[in-house]
């Protein structure tokens, strides 16, 4: 038998050589080891697939042809091994592409929750910033709300008390005792402003006894007749919503009388379908030009935080008019 490079039967004994190492197993065990190390290149599954149907019937057409060259046979059940050995590379390298896969992306997304969570720490801090800014604007709309109210009114009974004093002692000492009774409470809404408790709820049980009892004592105290309208029929109002309106009132008052000088003042609540609307008109000095101090901006910040409009109105005929709307929240 001539074993010369050049002769056909010395490639086919080398080709068997290589495949058949020593024994069966080793030969199945070789080949599905091969076939692992030339799937793992292929990282898309369809890729793999067809490469690994490939190789099947590479080794089929191989392996058949040796046995039939050198036995004139062909051993299925070898065949059947070494396919499932194939096969089994197949899935194997389908898994570790998949795990390298998973990995990837469970790091992408874990950097992804790594920047997440550092934006919601900033936006955190950010938030903290704005409560703290918003809570300082609350203090400050109530104590000018409340006290600037309550000295206006004390101004006007200290102004008629001195007027009384040479002329009638027993109504100046009434209106001293008034004045005390103003500063013990304004002196109680400053503590609860400065303190920085929540804004403190409507004690009556709606905004309609709220404001007409605020009629009542401003009319008393700022000798400013005033009155109150209610139009509509009444839908009751979240406490936060009340308290708004009431403050908005109070300022609108506490102007009258401070800037306007104002004898006279109605307060009108109109309830309607989809809203509410407040007026509050007087008929004290008009300003002229209208620029807005703290407490009308105040007054519009209030009412856009509950998504209403505020527009002001100066006539000779009606006189000076604060009118909000409201949407029903």
């Amino acid at each position: 038998m001539d074993f010369s490079p050049a002769h056909p039967k010395f490639l086919v004994s080398a080709s068997y050589g290589y495949v058949y190492i020593s024994g069966n197993f080793p030969n199945h065990l070789f080949v599905g080891i091969t076939a692992l190390a030339i799937l793992m290149f292929f990282k898309n599954i369809r890729t793999l697939i067809i490469t690994c149907i490939l190789l099947l019937l590479l080794y089929m057409v191989t392996m058949g042809s040796i046995d039939w060259y050198l036995y004139h046979r062909f051993d299925e059940v070898s065949y059947f091994i070494t396919c499932s050995f194939i096969i089994f590379a197949g899935i194997v390298s389908y898994l570790i592409n998949f795990y390298q896969h998973a990995r990837k992306d469970t790091l992408m997304l874990y950097e992804q929750l790594r920047q997440s969570h550092e934006s919601l720490k900033l936006n955190a801090l950010k938030m903290e910033e704005w409560a703290a800014a918003k809570e300082r604007v609350r203090i400050a709309r109530d104590i000018h709300d409340t006290v600037g109210h309550k000295l206006t009114a004390l101004l006007v009974q200290m102004q008629a008390a001195r007027k009384l004093s040479k002329l009638d002692a027993l109504r100046s000492e009434q209106a001293y005792i008034e004045c005390e009774e103003l500063i013990r409470s304004a002196l109680q809404e400053v503590r609860l402003s400065v303190r920085a408790i929540r804004d403190e709820p409507i004690q009556s049980n709606s905004i309609h006894e709220s404001l007409q009892k605020l009629v009542e004592e401003f009319s008393k105290f700022a000798k400013v007749e005033t009155r109150f309208e209610l139009k509509g029929t009444p839908v009751t109002l979240p406490g936060d919503l009340q308290l708004t309106v009431y403050r908005i009132v109070q300022e609108s008052l506490t102007n009258a009388k401070k800037h306007g000088q104002a004898k006279h003042a109605i307060i009108s609540l109109d309830y309607r379908e989809a809203g509410f609307s407040l007026c509050i008109k007087n008929d004290g000095e008009l300003p002229g030009k209208l620029q807005p101090g703290f407490g009308l901006l105040n007054l519009q910040e209030r009412v856009r935080e509950w998504q209403g409009e505020v527009h002001f109105s100066q006539e000779k005929d009606t006189g000076f008019a604060v009118i909000a709307q409201f949407p029903y929240p």
